[in-house]
């Protein structure tokens, strides 16, 4: 691919769509092995917001052949956090006022969630949880991928 046609905007939606799928087949998993309720396993679905940062930013980087700038590693990450959390959001929506109406009751009455919890505070906080851990964790990863060969300060010297 040449680095002239290479986009960080449409690596970054590729690889949140991704995510963002691999979110909504977890949620599903957990759903259908009736384990929806145990908020420790769903901070499992973190993972897959940071593999698809990591990868999103690793092949950016391939595309380029190795010089990223630091902030459009940045963008990387907040686009996919955005991306992959918009798509789960609307998948939330759908689920929660066609599929699955009594779920939001049952996070109502929980005690991690308010009872004035609505579909569109749902809609909110998951794009909100997905955007600003995404920009921080690519903040994170271009530590790493901010230097053309990986390498670490030690083996220059």
């Amino acid at each position: 691919m040449a680095s002239g046609k290479v986009s960080y905007r449409m690596i970054s939606v590729k690889y949140g769509i991704y995510t963002g799928l691999a979110h909504i087949a977890f949620f599903l998993l957990m759903r259908v092995l009736d384990l929806q309720n145990r908020v420790e396993l769903s901070l499992l679905s973190g993972l897959f917001l940071v593999i698809g940062i990591v990868v999103a930013i690793s092949s950016y980087k391939r595309a380029v052949h190795g010089m990223i700038p630091y902030l459009k590693g940045l963008a990387i990450g907040g686009t996919v956090g955005v991306v992959s959390s918009v798509i789960l959001a609307l998948f939330l929506v759908v689920y929660l006022t066609v599929l699955d109406t009594e779920y939001l009751e049952s996070l109502q009455v929980s005690s991690l969630f308010p009872q004035s919890l609505s579909v569109l505070s749902v809609f909110v906080m998951t794009i909100l949880y997905g955007t600003v851990p995404g920009v921080i964790i690519g903040f994170i990863a271009m530590q790493w991928f901010k230097r053309p060969d990986h390498t670490t300060a030690e083996q220059i010297r």
